[in-house]
């Protein structure tokens, strides 16, 4: 069970690092339940169980195709970050009259990329376990908007529409404002509710584990230390309509990967005295 929490932990970082891109406050770790604004007690564990329901069979099915995506994503930024190179060396070598054209040039092969990207994104999205109906939806729409947005602007570019450095700086920057920008925001709300789940399984798991007499007493507390130590990560996790901003979104998210890291030790001390534990009485 100890090297199951522990794979399971580093699911969580690979999760948060590897998807292409909150000051909470912070609350008692260790309470069960807690008040709503009508007054009602929410019982907190089940609300863990609700989010984390089934996630871990799901994950399971879904791995290979999120290994695959993730691999094909490495791919696609190589030749992304080689393209931008490239063009920035052409425009430092254009003059006057060709400023214009192989920058246009250059954005087009960038949009290319981005277009084929965000549309195996998409088909990894529709099929990402553990995410509420809300997160999936608002980022399949961010999805959707920022690929519909992409072809006119290539369209333009082939119909030589752009006639000034102008003009064409101001789509760019449209882009990015009203497509780039809510996009970036609906990903880092998926990255987030994802680890959200992942630390709802963990913290399932290990409750589990502090409640088995199959366990030493003194096993059982550590596990709680675990336990009490990962649950503060949570409420950086918890979505808020008061975080509206992917600078806030990023932030919490920073805040929840520290808390888990640290935790770590915790756990191990767990595992070690366990191993010691059956150890000693296997003699």
């Amino acid at each position: 069970m100890m090297h199951a929490m522990r794979s399971l932990i580093l699911s969580i970082f690979v999760s948060i690092l590897l998807m292409p891109a909150v000051h909470a406050q912070e609350q008692s770790s260790s309470a069960s339940s807690e008040s709503s604004g009508s007054g009602a007690v929410v019982d907190i564990w089940t609300e863990r169980a609700e989010r984390a329901e089934g996630f871990s069979s799901q994950w399971s099915r879904f791995a290979l195709v999120h290994s695959s995506w993730i691999a094909k994503w490495q791919k696609v930024r190589g030749k992304l970050l080689l393209h931008i190179d490239r063009c920035h060396d052409d425009v430092r070598s254009a003059n006057r009259d060709t400023l214009l054209p192989v920058s246009l040039q250059c954005y087009r092969g960038q949009l290319l990329i981005e277009r084929d990207a965000l549309k195996n994104e998409r088909d990894v999205i529709d099929q990402w376990p553990g995410l509420s109906a809300e997160l999936k939806t608002a980022m399949l729409a961010r999805i959707d908007a920022l690929q519909g947005a992409l072809q006119p602007i290539i369209d333009a570019i082939d119909a030589k529409v752009f006639t000034t450095l102008d003009a064409f700086r101001d789509v760019r920057e449209n882009l990015r404002t009203q497509y780039r920008q809510p996009y970036w925001f609906a990903a880092a709300q998926v990255r987030n509710g994802t680890a959200l789940t992942w630390l709802d399984a963990l913290l399932l798991s290990l409750k589990s584990a502090s409640e088995d007499t199959g366990f030493s007493e003194e096993v059982r507390q550590k596990i709680t230390d675990a336990l009490e130590c990962y649950a503060i990560a949570e409420p950086f996790l918890i979505p808020s309509e008061t975080i509206d901003s992917l600078e806030s979104l990023r932030e919490n998210l920073a805040k929840a990967s520290g808390q888990i890291a640290s935790c770590s030790p915790v756990l191990s001390e767990a595992q070690a005295l366990q191993h010691s534990s059956s150890s000693s009485s296997s003699l």
